[in-house]
């Protein structure tokens, strides 16, 4: 079996390779170590002297080119080759071993590097963040954490990577929340990660100046009164019907609201209060449709009947008012709920037809039968004028680049500058990355905050227009608080306090 090997699996021993160029010490797992040691004579094996020298049998030189380097971690796995199997100890050369899942890279012992082989078997399957579908797990808390198919990527064994996208590069620390990743938790993804990204675009979109639009938008309410009329003998062809036309009160429920209630929408008897009926008998269907039309009239325009009975306790709440045919009268118009072959029903449909087109509360109306009395003499849907900013967007195809660099605290920072009276940044001691407690202790008061140049105009604008058309009493005596285009000096003392949050961003710093 050792012999048709072209890798061995090994377990790390030791990473600080004195010379630093990202070799390891390291034992293959079908190796015994102090077997090994004992077959070095003349002199004897010495673990102190003999480690990491030419007499060590166990180092391994990094298979990868040194300028990607990747040095894993001691009792890490790693797979090692030579460049002659027959000759064991010489040329021997090592490569990073897999993990058992992302979750694991910031440290996994050499077991677990072996779930995906072929003597991985026996250990627990690793938490997927994937379904077979492509879908993430896990309501996707941790969509964008891990580089996808297609992209290349540098990886640190934490929340820092480099991912280059087809035209796209993000340079990023802190993309998920929490200090580690741990084996088998799904990290959260950080919105306030800190990164750097350049992109690059197919297309250019310019943003125009907000255009204002007026559009009607329809407010729901609460209808207060309903008004039914009913015809208890549609089917006569006498022309003369007997009905009456009742005013109830409706209590609130979603039911009775101005979005709900329409012609034929079912209204529980326990929302009617009954306010007042108005019965007629033998009247044709031109004096029906003026005795129904009336009472409507009466209830948009009065507060109590010609014979004084009194239909609103306030009159200047009673609208929005619906009328409508009762249930059953409206049946009549709706061949599926009655049997459409009967001959009275014909009739009667013909009837109900007539005297339902010609309810309105105005004759000019188009819709007959029903309606919705928003406020006095006003049928319809109740809207409201809103008045909005509409952007004016527009696309080009010349692609354009945009440039990122976002984080908590930013620092903008040149060896050469220091602010007056401020001294200079020691940056000694930082080639490999500023400490927190110096860009907490040093740099923070040593630099000072970035100006908001659009905020800056705006004050002195003001002040230039203040400066321009203020005016004097008299001669010698402060000027008059307000200016000949309406500046207010207070304008420019407030404008003046603000200035240190509004014009002065605390969070971008330079020296």
């Amino acid at each position: 079996m050792d012999n048709e090997s072209i890798y061995f699996q090994a377990q790390v021993l030791n990473n600080e390779d004195p010379m630093m160029l990202g070799r390891v010490r390291a034992r293959r797992l079908i190796d015994n170590y102090q077997d090994i040691i004992r077959g070095i004579t003349s002199p004897p094996w010495n673990e102190e002297k003999d480690a990491w020298s030419e007499r060590d049998p166990f180092v391994f030189i990094p298979l990868v080119p040194y300028f990607l380097y990747q040095v894993p971690k001691v009792d890490e796995m790693t797979l090692v080759t030579y460049l002659n199997k027959d000759y064991k100890f010489q040329n021997q050369y090592y490569i990073q071993s897999t993990f058992s899942s992302p979750t694991t890279t910031n440290f996994e012992y050499y077991q677990g590097g072996n779930k995906f082989t072929g003597t991985g078997g026996q250990q627990r399957n690793p938490k997927p963040l994937k379904n077979q579908d492509g879908t993430y797990t896990d309501q996707a808390i941790h969509k964008g954490v891990f580089p996808e198919p297609g992209d290349n990527a540098l990886l640190g064994r934490g929340s820092a990577d480099v991912v280059v996208k087809e035209n796209e590069v993000l340079i990023r620390a802190g993309k998920f929340k929490g200090t580690t990743l741990k084996p088998n938790v799904v990290p959260t993804g950080n919105p306030q990660r800190g990164f750097l990204q350049l992109s690059r675009f197919d297309i250019t979109k310019k943003v125009g100046k907000n255009k204002k639009i007026t559009e009607f938008v329809e407010t729901v309410a609460a209808v207060k009164y309903l008004i039914e009329w009913a015809i208890i003998n549609p089917e006569n062809t006498k022309d003369k019907f007997t009905g009456s036309v009742y005013l109830y009160k409706l209590k609130n429920d979603t039911s009775t609201t101005s979005k709900n209630l329409t012609v034929n929408s079912f209204v529980s008897e326990d929302l009617k209060i009954l306010v007042d009926s108005q019965p007629f008998t033998a009247l044709s269907a031109a004096e029906t449709i003026a005795f129904i039309n009336g009472f409507i009239q009466t209830c948009n325009s009065s507060d109590k009947t010609l014979n004084g009975d009194i239909l609103f306790t306030d009159k200047n709440n009673k609208f929005p008012i619906f009328y409508r045919p009762n249930r059953l009268t409206y049946s009549y118009l709706e061949p599926s709920s009655i049997n459409g072959n009967d001959a009275n029903f014909e009739i009667a449909s013909k009837n109900i037809s007539i005297i339902y087109n010609q309810i309105k509360l105005q004759p000019a109306l188009k819709t007959g039968g029903y309606g919705l009395i928003y406020t006095k003499g006003k049928v319809g849907q109740i809207l409201n004028v809103v008045s909005k900013e509409v952007p004016q967007e527009s696309y080009n195809p010349t692609p354009t680049t945009y440039g990122a660099l976002t984080s908590d605290n930013l620092f903008l920072l040149s060896h050469k500058s220091q602010i007056p009276g401020k001294g200079k940044i020691n940056f000694a001691n930082t080639l490999y990355g500023i400490p927190l407690e110096q860009f907490v202790n040093e740099i923070t008061p040593k630099t000072s905050s970035l100006v908001r140049g659009e905020e800056l105009l705006d004050l002195l604008n003001l002040i230039v227009r203040f400066l321009t058309t203020h005016t004097h009493a008299y001669p010698g005596l402060p000027p008059t608080p307000v200016t000949q285009d309406g500046s207010y000096v207070n304008d420019i003392l407030t404008q003046m306090q603000n200035a240190y949050t509004k014009i002065l961003n605390q969070n971008i710093r330079l020296n």
